[in-house]
């Protein structure tokens, strides 16, 4: 899934930051592109203002509304195909537009050739990131372009320079599913790795497995760690481990902690304490036996 992550939202965004990236996209082979934005409106009238400044060099602009049936710009696009016309669609409001639809589209542009002079932009916000299309719009048909979330992007921006033991932050992002899910409008490479982890913690995964499953290099994937997250690969995945041996302990606290060490990925007792004793600052057994304390 070729990717791009924009950092910098502010001086000179347009001529410098967004030109270069979507034209990026335009030249890649793509036939799909979307762009995470915090206001639609906006990008929109970027995406419009380029083409203009382009006169044309990347073909003719042809505005869709998200609630239209996609049927009708698929023949659109047929009939272009045919003509050998190069066309970029935009789709306004995406998030007025269903699932379906855009699966429709998305199977569509499945079937074209290489050389078909079709592409289809689709800017979305949080509005459709909360409709659950955000898995749709970031795998791997699709080029991504991330402007990112500007309160998200402070709140992890503020913390990055915290000391290294400092574990304050990726806590925060790990602490639940919903608190993952905010990373797709951050930086999609660490959502997608971080996910990865979160679903397959308790095997014997690797940095290079990880790196596969977000798109990127093993080594620029622990940079990422280290530059936009302040931690590394293994304290991410001990950290969704003891998530979940937390959440088995309460649930079940008569559960031996053996069976729980390996129950989330540990190979033995004595490993998953010194590494629950490193990270939560207490000893296992005191929070299981005070579990049960309070069941009595």
């Amino acid at each position: 899934m070729p990717y791009t992550f924009i950092d910098n939202i502010e001086n000179n965004y347009y001529q410098i930051i967004f030109k270069k990236h979507i034209h990026m996209a335009y030249i890649s082979g793509k036939k799909l592109i979307s762009i995470y934005s915090l206001n639609d409106e906006s990008i929109n009238s970027d995406i419009e203002k380029f083409h203009f400044d382009s006169f044309g060099k990347y073909g003719d602009i042809i505005i869709i509304n998200g609630d239209t049936p996609i049927d009708k710009y698929i023949k659109q696009a047929e009939v272009l195909i045919k003509s050998n016309k190069k066309s970029i669609f935009i789709i306004n409001k995406i998030n007025s537009c269903s699932k379906e639809n855009i699966i429709k589209l998305r199977d569509f542009v499945q079937k074209l050739k290489s050389d078909d002079n079709i592409k289809f932009i689709l800017p979305f916000t949080d509005d459709t990131v909360r409709r659950g299309m955000i898995n749709i719009l970031l795998s791997d048909e699709f080029f991504n372009i991330c402007i990112p979330h500007p309160d998200y992007s402070n709140d992890i921006q503020s913390n990055k320079n915290q000391p290294e033991n400092d574990d304050s932050l990726i806590k925060s992002i790990l602490r639940s599913e919903e608190d993952i899910e905010k990373l797709k409008t951050y930086h999609s490479s660490l959502y997608l790795a971080i996910s990865y982890i979160n679903k397959n913690y308790s095997d014997d995964i690797t940095l290079e497995e990880v790196a596969k499953a977000s798109y990127v290099s093993p080594s620029h994937l622990s940079y990422l760690f280290r530059k936009k997250l302040n931690t590394k690969f293994k304290k991410v995945l001990f950290i969704l481990r003891l998530n979940k041996a937390k959440e088995i302990i309460m649930n079940n606290p008569r559960m031996t902690l053996t069976n729980i060490a390996i129950q989330v990925g540990f190979y033995d007792l004595s490993h998953f304490g010194k590494v629950y004793r490193k990270y939560e600052g207490v000893n296992v057994s005191e929070i299981r036996n005070n579990i049960i304390y309070n069941l009595l």
